[in-house]
């Protein structure tokens, strides 16, 4: 108990940093990563959108699109009109992200892309070693989102409430759980989704969401997002 309890506070410490470093913007140049080539990102054409924005943004980032398509390895996964996927092959996980969004560099995060124009849309993925062999090991999904959300996942000193959680299982048994919560400081309120698992030793948090000014027009991109997201070891 006492080793699962250091290991609980370490993942939930390396999540708070990394969370108040994304919301925060401390972002470095884009570098080469040696897992680069394990992971494929293959954007597709979107579908029209009422967005007055999202035409400057796939404008401004047309040609990131088309970068990222040269670099992505021959025959990856097919994504849903709208959105990019991205797979990678070596540390086992799958996930869709809107059209759009850019991939950036955040210290200490898997996998981090974002709206260039709105800071508060993104994805974020961690992994972090973990001794448990399921999610059940330490807790029903109430229980783990509403420790996340108010010890992690919460920048330090926002307000921060929990609305509804759910579970599932993929075809292979992994169990997830998912939660949608709210974030609020004196510079902006955040509505967010998150998704966790563990599998062979190591717990993913997938994290999207965007201002709540911003969510009701966000909010099915960003439930797609969370509902794609597979591993697959």
């Amino acid at each position: 108990p006492g080793a699962h309890r250091i290991e609980r506070l370490m993942i939930m410490a390396s999540v708070a940093t990394q969370s108040t470093a994304l919301v925060q913007q401390r972002v470095t140049a884009k570098t080469a990563r040696s897992a680069r080539s394990a992971r494929a990102v293959a954007p597709v054409r979107a579908v029209a959108s009422n967005d007055v924005g999202s035409t400057r943004r796939q404008a401004v980032l047309s040609g990131i699109a088309a970068a990222a398509a040269s670099l992505a390895p021959a025959g990856p996964a097919l994504a849903l009109s709208g959105f990019n996927v991205v797979k990678d092959t070596r540390k086992g996980y799958q996930f869709y992200y809107p059209v759009g969004w850019q991939e950036i560099t955040v210290d200490g995060q898997d996998a981090v892309y974002k709206d260039i124009i709105e800071p508060l849309e993104s994805v974020a993925l961690n992994i972090y070693p973990t001794s448990r062999e399921s999610l059940t090991e330490i807790g029903n999904p109430d229980e783990v989102a509403k420790t996340l959300v108010a010890k992690a996942l919460a920048v330090p000193g926002a307000q921060a409430k929990v609305l509804k959680t759910a579970q599932r299982k993929d075809k292979e048994g992994h169990l997830y759980y998912a939660f949608e919560y709210v974030t609020k400081t004196n510079s902006y309120e955040r509505h967010a989704l998150t998704i966790v698992t563990i599998t062979q030793g190591q717990f993913y948090t997938l994290t999207t969401g965007s201002s709540e000014r911003r969510w009701d027009k966000m909010k099915s991109r960003l439930q797609t997002t969370i509902d794609s997201f597979n591993v697959y070891y």
